[in-house]
């Protein structure tokens, strides 16, 4: 029965790590193209993805807080 419980928690943790990554991974991409577009002059493209990013940022914070607290 520990065994298993020990499992659970190394999957969950993989799944955790691989989910955090995606975050990041996508985080930046929202960034490259915000900054891509302010560059090429393309405002309202910028705006949706500063926008995006933000949100994003937030929403993940919301998320590691509260997982924190666990």
């Amino acid at each position: 029965m520990t065994e298993k419980t020990s499992t659970n928690s190394r999957i969950r943790s993989l799944i955790e790590w691989v989910g955090w990554a995606f975050w990041l991974f996508l985080a930046v991409f929202l960034l490259q193209n915000a900054v891509a577009s302010g560059q090429e002059l393309e405002p309202r493209a910028a705006t949706i993805f500063w926008v995006s990013l933000v949100v994003w940022l937030l929403g993940g914070a919301v998320v590691w807080f509260i997982r924190s607290r666990r």
